[in-house]
Protein backbone atom coordinates (compact mmCIF):
# COMPACT_ATOMS: atom_id res chain seq x y z
CA UNK A 1 0.00 0.00 0.00
CA UNK A 2 1.50 3.67 -0.74
CA UNK A 3 -0.68 7.02 0.52
CA UNK A 4 -0.30 10.37 -2.00
CA UNK A 5 -2.41 13.66 -1.02
CA UNK A 6 -4.56 14.17 -3.99
CA UNK A 7 -3.51 17.28 -5.89
CA UNK A 8 -4.74 20.74 -3.27
CA UNK A 9 -5.82 22.62 -6.08
CA UNK A 10 -7.59 20.31 -8.87
CA UNK A 11 -8.88 21.62 -12.04
CA UNK A 12 -12.65 22.35 -12.75
CA UNK A 13 -14.81 20.90 -16.01
CA UNK A 14 -17.76 21.52 -16.90
CA UNK A 15 -19.17 17.87 -17.33
CA UNK A 16 -20.58 16.73 -14.33
CA UNK A 17 -20.61 13.03 -13.44
CA UNK A 18 -23.39 11.13 -12.76
CA UNK A 19 -22.24 9.33 -9.21
CA UNK A 20 -23.90 6.79 -6.95
CA UNK A 21 -22.80 7.96 -3.17
CA UNK A 22 -23.70 4.45 -0.93
CA UNK A 23 -23.69 5.82 2.67
CA UNK A 24 -23.13 3.23 5.27
CA UNK A 25 -26.40 1.33 6.81
CA UNK A 26 -26.73 2.01 10.53
CA UNK A 27 -28.06 5.17 10.73
CA UNK A 28 -30.48 6.84 8.59
CA UNK A 29 -28.62 9.85 7.41
CA UNK A 30 -30.58 12.67 8.67
CA UNK A 31 -30.02 15.73 11.50
CA UNK A 32 -29.13 15.24 14.14
CA UNK A 33 -26.63 13.18 12.37
CA UNK A 34 -25.73 10.28 14.35
CA UNK A 35 -21.87 10.83 14.06
CA UNK A 36 -19.03 12.03 11.87
CA UNK A 37 -19.61 9.60 8.94
CA UNK A 38 -23.01 10.11 8.71
CA UNK A 39 -22.80 14.12 8.63
CA UNK A 40 -19.88 13.80 6.28
CA UNK A 41 -22.06 11.88 3.77
CA UNK A 42 -24.74 14.07 3.99
CA UNK A 43 -22.79 17.65 3.53
CA UNK A 44 -20.31 15.86 0.68
CA UNK A 45 -23.86 14.88 -1.53
CA UNK A 46 -24.54 18.37 -1.16
CA UNK A 47 -21.48 19.60 -1.94
CA UNK A 48 -21.07 17.48 -4.78
CA UNK A 49 -24.69 18.27 -6.24
CA UNK A 50 -23.46 21.97 -6.23
CA UNK A 51 -20.44 21.42 -8.08
CA UNK A 52 -22.70 20.34 -10.91
CA UNK A 53 -22.81 17.08 -10.50
CA UNK A 54 -25.67 14.53 -10.71
CA UNK A 55 -25.62 11.94 -7.37
CA UNK A 56 -27.88 9.50 -6.78
CA UNK A 57 -27.98 8.87 -2.79
CA UNK A 58 -28.32 5.26 -1.38
CA UNK A 59 -28.53 5.33 2.43
CA UNK A 60 -31.05 3.93 5.57
CA UNK A 61 -34.22 4.25 5.41
CA UNK A 62 -35.14 7.55 6.59
CA UNK A 63 -32.64 9.34 5.57
CA UNK A 64 -32.56 13.26 3.73
CA UNK A 65 -32.02 13.48 0.04
CA UNK A 66 -31.76 9.34 -0.89
CA UNK A 67 -32.86 6.95 -3.54
CA UNK A 68 -36.27 5.89 -1.72
CA UNK A 69 -36.82 3.19 -4.55
CA UNK A 70 -33.68 0.99 -2.51
CA UNK A 71 -33.08 1.77 1.06
CA UNK A 72 -30.82 -0.18 3.19
CA UNK A 73 -32.26 -1.46 6.63
CA UNK A 74 -30.73 0.08 9.38
CA UNK A 75 -30.16 -1.58 12.93
CA UNK A 76 -33.58 -1.77 15.06
CA UNK A 77 -32.52 -2.74 18.41
CA UNK A 78 -36.85 -3.02 19.20
CA UNK A 79 -37.36 -3.29 22.77
CA UNK A 80 -33.79 -4.46 23.33
CA UNK A 81 -32.49 -0.73 22.87
CA UNK A 82 -30.63 -0.86 26.19
CA UNK A 83 -28.02 -3.08 24.60
CA UNK A 84 -27.52 -1.33 21.44
CA UNK A 85 -23.62 -0.19 20.71
CA UNK A 86 -22.53 1.75 17.39
CA UNK A 87 -20.48 -1.34 16.60
CA UNK A 88 -22.89 -4.60 17.34
CA UNK A 89 -26.08 -5.89 15.93
CA UNK A 90 -29.04 -7.28 17.34
CA UNK A 91 -29.72 -10.57 16.17
CA UNK A 92 -30.21 -11.32 12.69
CA UNK A 93 -29.05 -7.49 12.03
CA UNK A 94 -25.91 -8.45 10.40
CA UNK A 95 -27.11 -10.79 8.13
CA UNK A 96 -29.97 -8.65 6.46
CA UNK A 97 -27.71 -5.83 5.99
CA UNK A 98 -25.07 -7.96 4.24
CA UNK A 99 -28.06 -9.26 1.75
CA UNK A 100 -29.15 -5.42 1.92
CA UNK A 101 -25.30 -5.00 0.11
CA UNK A 102 -25.57 -7.95 -2.08
CA UNK A 103 -28.69 -6.47 -3.53
CA UNK A 104 -27.60 -3.07 -3.71
CA UNK A 105 -24.21 -3.89 -5.67
CA UNK A 106 -26.39 -5.88 -8.57
CA UNK A 107 -28.37 -3.06 -8.81
CA UNK A 108 -25.09 -0.49 -9.44
CA UNK A 109 -24.17 -2.77 -11.94
CA UNK A 110 -27.24 -2.65 -13.73
CA UNK A 111 -27.58 1.16 -13.79
CA UNK A 112 -24.05 2.16 -15.38
CA UNK A 113 -22.86 4.74 -12.73
CA UNK A 114 -19.72 6.56 -14.20
CA UNK A 115 -18.65 6.27 -10.40
CA UNK A 116 -19.74 4.69 -7.19
CA UNK A 117 -18.71 5.96 -3.97
CA UNK A 118 -18.69 3.67 -1.35
CA UNK A 119 -18.65 4.88 2.24
CA UNK A 120 -20.08 1.43 3.79
CA UNK A 121 -17.05 -0.77 4.24
CA UNK A 122 -19.18 -3.35 3.95
CA UNK A 123 -17.04 -6.40 1.89
CA UNK A 124 -20.48 -6.91 0.15
CA UNK A 125 -19.45 -3.83 -1.73
CA UNK A 126 -16.34 -5.78 -3.45
CA UNK A 127 -16.82 -8.19 -6.31
CA UNK A 128 -17.00 -11.84 -5.23
CA UNK A 129 -19.49 -14.78 -5.51
CA UNK A 130 -22.24 -12.88 -4.90
CA UNK A 131 -21.93 -10.12 -7.54
CA UNK A 132 -18.21 -10.56 -9.62
CA UNK A 133 -19.15 -7.93 -12.73
CA UNK A 134 -17.21 -5.08 -12.09
CA UNK A 135 -18.00 -1.50 -10.94
CA UNK A 136 -16.41 1.48 -11.35
CA UNK A 137 -15.89 2.15 -7.48
CA UNK A 138 -14.08 4.36 -5.21
CA UNK A 139 -14.13 3.67 -1.31
CA UNK A 140 -13.22 5.40 1.71
CA UNK A 141 -11.73 4.37 4.29
CA UNK A 142 -12.98 6.19 7.38
CA UNK A 143 -11.98 3.86 10.45
CA UNK A 144 -9.05 1.65 11.29
CA UNK A 145 -7.88 -1.32 9.82
CA UNK A 146 -11.80 -3.82 9.43
CA UNK A 147 -10.13 -7.23 8.65
CA UNK A 148 -13.28 -8.64 7.02
CA UNK A 149 -13.23 -5.53 4.22
CA UNK A 150 -9.16 -6.19 3.76
CA UNK A 151 -10.21 -10.04 3.05
CA UNK A 152 -12.78 -8.78 0.67
CA UNK A 153 -10.38 -6.55 -0.63
CA UNK A 154 -7.23 -8.29 -1.72
CA UNK A 155 -9.68 -11.80 -2.55
CA UNK A 156 -11.26 -9.18 -5.28
CA UNK A 157 -8.36 -8.20 -6.82
CA UNK A 158 -8.01 -5.18 -9.07
CA UNK A 159 -11.50 -5.24 -9.15
CA UNK A 160 -11.88 -3.91 -5.74
CA UNK A 161 -11.70 -0.21 -7.31
CA UNK A 162 -9.81 2.71 -6.19
CA UNK A 163 -9.00 3.88 -2.31
CA UNK A 164 -9.04 7.14 -0.64
CA UNK A 165 -8.72 7.70 3.21
CA UNK A 166 -9.47 10.72 5.49
CA UNK A 167 -5.57 10.84 6.73
CA UNK A 168 -2.26 9.15 6.38
CA UNK A 169 -2.19 7.91 9.33
CA UNK A 170 -5.52 5.52 8.45
CA UNK A 171 -4.11 4.90 4.85
CA UNK A 172 -0.65 3.49 6.54
CA UNK A 173 -2.97 1.89 8.87
CA UNK A 174 -4.63 -0.39 6.18
CA UNK A 175 -2.79 -3.65 5.07
CA UNK A 176 -3.89 -3.81 1.15
CA UNK A 177 -2.40 -4.07 -2.19
CA UNK A 178 -3.88 -0.80 -2.95
CA UNK A 179 -2.47 2.53 -3.90
CA UNK A 180 -4.53 5.06 -1.34
CA UNK A 181 -5.23 8.49 -2.05
CA UNK A 182 -5.26 10.75 0.88
CA UNK A 183 -8.67 12.84 0.52
CA UNK A 184 -8.93 15.06 3.95
CA UNK A 185 -12.69 15.63 5.17
CA UNK A 186 -13.92 19.41 4.88
CA UNK A 187 -16.11 21.56 6.38
CA UNK A 188 -19.12 23.55 5.46
CA UNK A 189 -17.76 27.05 5.96
CA UNK A 190 -20.40 29.19 4.88
CA UNK A 191 -22.42 27.28 7.43
CA UNK A 192 -19.95 26.99 10.53
CA UNK A 193 -19.86 30.62 10.74
CA UNK A 194 -17.50 32.60 13.17
CA UNK A 195 -19.00 32.81 17.07
CA UNK A 196 -18.43 35.24 19.90
CA UNK A 197 -17.02 32.90 22.43
CA UNK A 198 -18.37 32.79 25.76
CA UNK A 199 -17.67 30.91 29.38
CA UNK A 200 -18.48 27.52 28.37
CA UNK A 201 -16.04 24.60 27.16
CA UNK A 202 -18.04 22.33 24.89
CA UNK A 203 -17.60 18.59 23.62
CA UNK A 204 -20.05 17.18 21.33
CA UNK A 205 -19.94 13.92 19.13
CA UNK A 206 -21.13 10.33 20.22
CA UNK A 207 -20.74 9.55 23.15
CA UNK A 208 -19.00 5.99 23.37
CA UNK A 209 -16.33 4.47 25.17
CA UNK A 210 -14.09 5.71 22.37
CA UNK A 211 -14.74 9.33 22.35
CA UNK A 212 -13.99 9.64 26.21
CA UNK A 213 -15.95 12.18 26.84
CA UNK A 214 -15.93 11.57 30.21
CA UNK A 215 -12.19 12.45 30.54
CA UNK A 216 -13.35 15.72 28.92
CA UNK A 217 -15.38 16.02 32.14
CA UNK A 218 -12.43 15.60 34.37
CA UNK A 219 -10.56 18.01 33.14
CA UNK A 220 -13.07 21.09 33.14
CA UNK A 221 -13.21 19.70 36.84
CA UNK A 222 -9.39 20.43 37.54
CA UNK A 223 -9.92 23.82 35.80
CA UNK A 224 -12.99 24.79 37.48
CA UNK A 225 -14.66 25.07 33.79
CA UNK A 226 -18.31 24.53 33.11
CA UNK A 227 -18.32 21.88 30.28
CA UNK A 228 -21.49 21.35 27.84
CA UNK A 229 -21.74 18.02 26.34
CA UNK A 230 -24.07 17.15 23.42
CA UNK A 231 -24.77 14.27 21.31
CA UNK A 232 -25.97 10.92 21.12
CA UNK A 233 -26.02 8.14 23.36
CA UNK A 234 -24.22 5.85 21.21
CA UNK A 235 -23.14 3.44 23.92
CA UNK A 236 -26.25 3.21 26.13
CA UNK A 237 -24.21 1.12 29.24
CA UNK A 238 -21.21 3.55 28.91
CA UNK A 239 -23.39 6.75 29.04
CA UNK A 240 -24.83 5.30 32.92
CA UNK A 241 -21.79 4.41 33.67
CA UNK A 242 -19.14 7.13 32.76
CA UNK A 243 -21.45 9.82 32.04
CA UNK A 244 -24.62 9.97 33.77
CA UNK A 245 -22.80 9.96 37.47
CA UNK A 246 -20.60 13.04 36.36
CA UNK A 247 -23.39 15.48 34.60
CA UNK A 248 -24.46 17.54 38.04
CA UNK A 249 -27.29 20.27 36.31
CA UNK A 250 -24.60 23.10 36.39
CA UNK A 251 -21.36 22.89 35.51
CA UNK A 252 -21.24 20.08 33.52
CA UNK A 253 -24.57 19.51 31.61
CA UNK A 254 -25.47 17.16 28.53
CA UNK A 255 -27.75 18.62 26.26
CA UNK A 256 -28.52 15.41 24.17
CA UNK A 257 -28.83 15.71 20.18
CA UNK A 258 -28.85 19.16 18.79
CA UNK A 259 -29.85 19.66 15.19
CA UNK A 260 -26.54 21.18 13.25
CA UNK A 261 -27.91 25.16 13.48
CA UNK A 262 -28.24 24.53 17.20
CA UNK A 263 -24.94 22.91 17.43
CA UNK A 264 -23.10 25.60 15.20
CA UNK A 265 -24.73 28.52 17.37
CA UNK A 266 -23.71 26.35 20.60
CA UNK A 267 -20.32 25.97 19.56
CA UNK A 268 -19.82 29.02 18.63
CA UNK A 269 -20.95 30.54 21.86
CA UNK A 270 -18.14 28.77 23.62
CA UNK A 271 -14.48 29.62 24.68
CA UNK A 272 -13.07 25.76 23.81
CA UNK A 273 -13.72 22.77 22.27
CA UNK A 274 -12.74 18.93 23.96
CA UNK A 275 -11.87 16.20 21.50
CA UNK A 276 -10.81 13.17 22.96
CA UNK A 277 -10.59 10.16 21.39
CA UNK A 278 -9.07 6.98 23.00
CA UNK A 279 -8.84 5.19 19.61
CA UNK A 280 -6.50 5.73 16.61
CA UNK A 281 -8.87 8.50 15.22
CA UNK A 282 -8.90 8.38 11.63
CA UNK A 283 -9.55 12.04 11.68
CA UNK A 284 -12.15 14.37 14.21
CA UNK A 285 -14.29 16.20 12.46
CA UNK A 286 -15.52 17.88 15.62
CA UNK A 287 -12.63 19.57 15.79
CA UNK A 288 -12.53 21.50 12.60
CA UNK A 289 -16.45 22.58 12.93
CA UNK A 290 -15.34 24.18 16.15
CA UNK A 291 -12.32 26.02 14.94
CA UNK A 292 -14.56 27.34 11.79
CA UNK A 293 -16.60 29.23 14.18
CA UNK A 294 -13.35 30.42 15.20
CA UNK A 295 -13.45 27.93 18.73
CA UNK A 296 -9.98 26.66 19.55
CA UNK A 297 -9.61 23.03 20.12
CA UNK A 298 -7.49 21.16 22.75
CA UNK A 299 -7.25 17.64 21.95
CA UNK A 300 -5.15 14.29 22.36
CA UNK A 301 -2.56 13.42 20.03
CA UNK A 302 -3.78 10.76 18.67
CA UNK A 303 -4.31 9.05 15.18
CA UNK A 304 -5.27 11.25 12.40
CA UNK A 305 -6.40 13.95 14.60
CA UNK A 306 -3.01 14.24 15.97
CA UNK A 307 -1.38 14.63 12.83
CA UNK A 308 -4.28 17.00 11.27
CA UNK A 309 -3.94 19.39 14.39
CA UNK A 310 -0.06 19.24 14.66
CA UNK A 311 0.46 22.19 13.00
CA UNK A 312 -2.77 24.47 13.54
CA UNK A 313 -3.63 26.70 16.00
CA UNK A 314 -4.55 24.26 18.33
CA UNK A 315 -3.46 22.85 21.58
CA UNK A 316 -2.28 19.09 22.17
CA UNK A 317 -2.33 16.60 25.13
CA UNK A 318 -0.62 13.36 25.87
CA UNK A 319 -3.57 10.56 25.27
CA UNK A 320 -5.53 9.48 27.86
CA UNK A 321 -3.77 11.50 30.47
CA UNK A 322 -6.48 14.15 32.33
CA UNK A 323 -3.86 16.53 33.84
CA UNK A 324 -1.95 17.06 30.52
CA UNK A 325 -5.85 17.98 28.40
CA UNK A 326 -6.53 20.36 31.13
CA UNK A 327 -2.86 21.88 30.50
CA UNK A 328 -4.21 21.93 27.20
CA UNK A 329 -7.36 23.48 27.60
CA UNK A 330 -5.77 26.12 29.41
CA UNK A 331 -3.53 26.56 26.35
CA UNK A 332 -6.61 26.72 23.80
CA UNK A 333 -8.28 29.49 25.97
CA UNK A 334 -5.86 32.14 25.06
CA UNK A 335 -5.54 31.06 21.14
CA UNK A 336 -6.69 34.24 19.15
CA UNK A 337 -10.27 32.92 17.60
CA UNK A 338 -9.89 34.86 13.92
CA UNK A 339 -6.96 33.05 13.53
CA UNK A 340 -8.51 29.49 14.42
CA UNK A 341 -10.94 30.16 11.79
CA UNK A 342 -8.58 31.59 9.20
CA UNK A 343 -6.87 27.98 8.87
CA UNK A 344 -9.67 25.66 8.13
CA UNK A 345 -10.80 28.17 5.57
CA UNK A 346 -7.49 28.13 3.75
CA UNK A 347 -7.12 24.48 4.59
CA UNK A 348 -10.25 22.14 4.83
CA UNK A 349 -12.95 23.43 3.02
CA UNK A 350 -16.02 21.43 2.09
CA UNK A 351 -15.92 22.59 -1.84
CA UNK A 352 -12.27 21.62 -2.14
CA UNK A 353 -12.74 18.24 -0.57
CA UNK A 354 -15.64 17.46 -2.89
CA UNK A 355 -13.34 18.93 -5.80
CA UNK A 356 -10.81 16.44 -4.84
CA UNK A 357 -13.13 13.66 -4.83
CA UNK A 358 -14.52 14.61 -8.23
CA UNK A 359 -11.33 14.53 -9.78
CA UNK A 360 -10.31 11.03 -8.08
CA UNK A 361 -13.91 9.86 -9.78
CA UNK A 362 -12.77 10.94 -12.71
CA UNK A 363 -9.30 8.99 -12.94
CA UNK A 364 -12.11 5.95 -12.44
CA UNK A 365 -14.98 6.35 -14.66
CA UNK A 366 -12.71 7.45 -17.64
CA UNK A 367 -9.66 4.97 -17.57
Amino acid sequence: MTAALVDDTPTSRSSGLRIAFVAPARYPVREPFAGGLEAFCHTTVRALREEGHSVDFFAAKGSDGNVKDFELPGVDWGSNAAEATDTTYPAGGRERENEAFVQLRRLLVGRGYDVVHNNSLNPFMFPGDHSPEPLPMVTTLHTPELPEVVRAVRAAGEGAGRFAAVSPVTADDWGIPHPISVIPNGVNVSTWRPGPGGRSAIWFGRLVPEKGAHLAIEACRLLGLPLLLAGRKGDHAYFQAEIAPRLDGGRVRWLGELSHAELRALVGRCAVSLVTPRWEEPFGLVALESMACGTPVAAFARGGLGALLRDAPAALAEPDDVVSLAQAVHSALHIKRPGVRDWVVRNYSLTRTARRYAELYREVAFR
